[in-house]
């Protein structure tokens, strides 16, 4: 991830892109600051996600993201978080139990 300001003006984590790379590069003409910048590139955004070019889709993310390291169905993750809740309620269930 970075940290930039080419969405907002303002400093954001970003996955790094093509995107990212420019607005920090010594090229750039620089970022202005907020509403502005999203103002700029507000018309860009919705065209490069059509596009389908993975170099420049970008979208925010936050500190989780360096813990994601692998590619899972949505169908796998709502089972784990069914059998995460279902042992969490088992232990809960142990514990007020013995009171």
């Amino acid at each position: 991830t970075v940290r930039s300001r080419a969405w907002t003006g303002k400093p954001a984590r970003f996955l790094k892109t093509a995107w990212t790379d420019a607005w920090e590069s010594e090229r750039s003409p620089g970022t202005l600051p907020m509403p502005m910048q999203f103002m700029l590139i507000a018309d860009a955004l919705p065209r490069i996600s059509r596009s389908g070019d993975g170099e420049l889709v970008t979208f925010p993310v936050g500190q989780i993201v360096g813990s994601m390291n692998q590619v899972k169905p949505a169908a796998q993750v709502v089972y784990d978080l069914i059998e995460e809740y279902v042992e969490a309620m088992e232990r809960l269930n142990t514990i007020t139990d013995a009171d």
